[in-house]
């Protein structure tokens, strides 16, 4: 059976297979999320809310984990005792505002299904965060364009379809909101010129 706890070289230890961070207590971070990294995912930043900065948590800080596949919010209560988990893919990522302040920075994300601050982190960590995460934000977007773009050209290339199967398959395209209101009406026209 093959779970996350099958990438741990030994216990204790986390696998180089998901990070190449080497700072200690960045790593004893990852250690307590590695049953919760993919395969193929691996972290790339880890940020943790300070202690003593202005905003940070006294007891319990948060930590957020960058990885090449998602965001992972790690936010401990009752002293530790308890763990809350949010997990965030790129693509459902609405807003991310970084608030920069004397001493550290806010970063304020906004996804489907999470509203969430991170606040009292490293201000040069969190512009190099915020910088890979809208890296990965813009792939996911380009990602998406593109398939659109080749279901759409498949759809209306096909010339064994007819003009009532093309039709049907752009309505089911723009049911599934992979198309726009206005793409399909676009490409219904051009469907029907050909008539």
């Amino acid at each position: 059976m093959s779970s996350g706890l099958d990438r741990r070289e030994e216990e204790g230890s986390t696998p180089s297979s998901i990070t190449d961070i080497t700072e200690k207590n960045e790593l004893e971070e990852i250690r307590r999320i590695t049953n919760r990294v993919g395969k193929d995912e691996k972290v790339i930043f880890v940020a943790k809310q300070s202690r003593f900065k202005p905003g940070g948590s006294k007891g319990s800080p948060a930590t957020f984990f960058v990885t090449t596949q998602r965001l992972i919010v790690r936010n401990p209560s009752m002293m530790g005792m308890r763990e809350n988990f949010a997990l965030i893919n790129y693509d459902k990522i609405s807003s991310l505002i970084i608030e920069k302040g004397v001493f550290s920075s806010t970063l304020k994300i906004r996804a489907e299904g999470f509203a969430g601050d991170i606040s009292a982190i490293d201000k040069e960590k969190a512009d190099r965060i915020l910088s890979y995460i809208k890296e990965k934000m813009d792939e996911v977007t380009t990602s998406a364009v593109h398939n659109r773009t080749d279901a759409t050209a498949t759809t209306i290339s096909n010339p064994q379809l007819s003009a009532a199967d093309k039709l049907t398959k752009l309505a089911i395209l723009k049911d599934q909101r992979i198309l726009s209101e206005a793409e399909f009406d676009q490409m219904k026209q051009e469907i029907l010129k050909k008539l």
